[in-house]
């Protein structure tokens, strides 16, 4: 028996790139909390060198003494040293968050003491207080900027200390020292400028990225389901289940079917005649097997292979039951599908076959860690498979075990024992004839075939907004076949299909066939909503 399986595969994935608004490179999958602490690097570099630059001018316009060179070194050197401790955390992925803190903290410090070297200059002391908690507030919100006022005083304090405490007037502030305060202010809020451009860039390459990507993700999963059930699909993306070799024992109710000579007619019809005409059939039968809640195990040729009771149960009796309202409702659907091929020039009388056991089955996912194949083994599968090779074309069998669970609502007749092949003892089996709540005349199920004339039609499925070309369809055959006039009528609609073709109607099937014609557009009008 061949399988079709679902390979799943773990790909590695690449770094991708994306054109950025300059038109040059640059990779989209970069970590954005490295680059944000580059640029806060850079950020710290340019706020000791606004100081550095402050000092050292009143340095050489003398306002300060030429000892506060040492001063100098330290304001020179510590962004160096911070960048190298922020350096080797991230490098060895230890508290990168916390590091970033503390050393924004140092900086208030140091700032405080510059701005006592300054001694307390307004224009000078503003510049650096304003460039230190710009940083704090963009490193780190609310709380790091009132952490960085309390850095600043102490740091201000310390200064005063070791410096002693000056304050040096306005008036008496050269003009150079407030316009390189201004101007290394102007620096900063440009740099910051560019930081929160490039942060703001980055985010929408990411989020343009993401939406790729998940725009992608959801294509593929569309195209994956199709290669699973529903159930199984839904259960995998909701996380329910995992894709990992398991299984379990489970009764579960299986379902075999195919087509009765269907190899044969293959090698008579074209390839993409066949083609149309078996997809078809697979897509009726898989919408009717998710409509009554079955998981479709697999298609093997013209073959159909569903299971009732995994990855979801309603209990025994009511999966059994669900699978074999499914088989009833998929040989109607047969005689519609017959009638319609019939007119598209197959002439083989197609009919199915199928067989249903109830039992305990090992069901889950076979195979490797790479490769999986979602299905069921055991015995009792292969009775299933066993009395759809001994049914009759047209026809249901079930096994005992399943005709104990639906007897109550399944109309069954016995059909005494059969031996099947890999099975020592006799198998008692049943025939599915029709549910007991649609059983007799009240059924609204009507199947009639005859030359040049052929009626299906299933009431239960037959919507409300086709009733009115039903009943056309079947005025305008009446009307026609009672003037003896030549007609020909094809009609298709879902849970219906009518043909008429009054030149190979016999006479004799004349008055039945207007008879039929009448009661079923009783029927419709009666049973329908308008």
């Amino acid at each position: 028996m061949r399988r079709t399986r679902v390979t799943t595969s773990t790909m590695k994935a690449t770094p991708t790139k994306a054109t950025s608004a300059n038109g040059k490179r640059r990779r989209v999958d970069e970590d954005p909390q490295a680059h944000a602490r580059r640029m806060a690097n850079y950020i710290r570099m340019l706020e000791f060198i606004v100081a550095v630059l402050v000092l050292t001018v009143g340095i050489i316009q003398k306002v300060y003494p030429y000892d506060y060179m040492i001063i100098l070194a330290v304001l020179l050197g510590y962004p160096l040293i911070a960048q190298i401790i922020a350096a080797y955390m991230e490098k060895k992925d230890q508290r990168q968050q916390q590091t970033s803190r503390v050393l924004v903290q140092l900086d208030a410090i140091l700032i405080g003491v510059a701005m006592a070297a300054l001694h307390f200059a307004l224009v000078p002391a503003m510049a650096l207080l304003i460039i230190v908690h710009a940083n704090a507030v963009t490193s780190g919100g609310v709380y790091i900027w009132l952490m960085n006022i309390f850095g600043t005083v102490v740091g201000a304090v310390i200064g005063s200390l070791i410096l002693g405490f000056n304050v040096l007037p306005v008036e008496e502030t050269p003009v150079v020292l407030t316009l390189v305060s201004l101007l290394g202010l102007g620096l900063f809020v440009g740099a910051s400028a560019f930081q929160t451009h490039s942060r703001t860039r980055i985010l929408l390459e990411a989020q343009s990225h993401l939406a790729q990507q998940q725009k992608q993700a959801v294509e593929l999963s569309r195209k994956l389901a199709k290669y699973l059930s529903p159930q199984i699909w839904g259960s995998l993306f909701s996380g329910k289940r995992d894709a990992k070799v398991e299984t379990r024992r489970k009764k579960l109710t299986v379902f075999f079917s195919d087509i009765k000579g269907f190899s044969a007619m293959s090698e008579e019809l074209p390839l993409d005649t066949l083609t149309k005409m078996l997809n078809t059939y697979l897509s009726e039968m898989t919408k009717i097997a998710s409509r009554h809640g079955g998981t479709v195990d697999k298609f093997i040729g013209d073959a159909v292979m569903v299971f009732f009771g995994d990855p979801s149960s309603k209990g025994s009796k009511e999966d059994a039951t669900a699978c074999v309202a499914m088989a009833i409702d998929m040989q109607k659907q047969m005689k519609l599908l017959r009638q319609r091929w019939t007119r598209e020039g197959i002439t083989h009388k197609l009919e199915i076959r199928i067989g249903i056991n109830t039992g305990y089955c090992t069901v889950g996912n076979f195979g490797t860690d790479t490769r999986l194949d979602y299905t069921i083994l055991g015995t009792d599968v292969n009775l299933a498979s066993r009395l759809e090779s001994a049914c009759k074309p047209g026809h249901i069998l079930i096994s005992e075990t399943t005709h104990e669970l639906v007897k109550d609502r399944i109309l069954c007749r016995a059909m005494g024992d059969i031996q099947a092949k890999g099975f020592n003892r006799p198998i008692s089996v049943f025939e599915v004839l029709e549910m007991k709540s649609r059983a007799g005349s009240g059924a609204g199920f009507l199947s009639l075939e005859a030359p040049g004339f052929a009626i299906h039609m299933d009431l239960h499925k037959v919507r409300n907004f086709d009733k009115k070309k039903i009943l056309v369809s079947l005025a305008t055959g009446a009307s026609h076949l009672k003037k003896g006039e030549e007609t020909k009528v094809d009609m298709d609609a879902e849970g219906f299909s009518l043909h008429i073709d009054s030149t190979t109607i016999r006479d004799r099937d004349r008055s039945k066939i207007l008879e039929i014609l009448g009661k079923t557009a009783m029927t419709v009008k009666d049973r329908l909503i308008v």
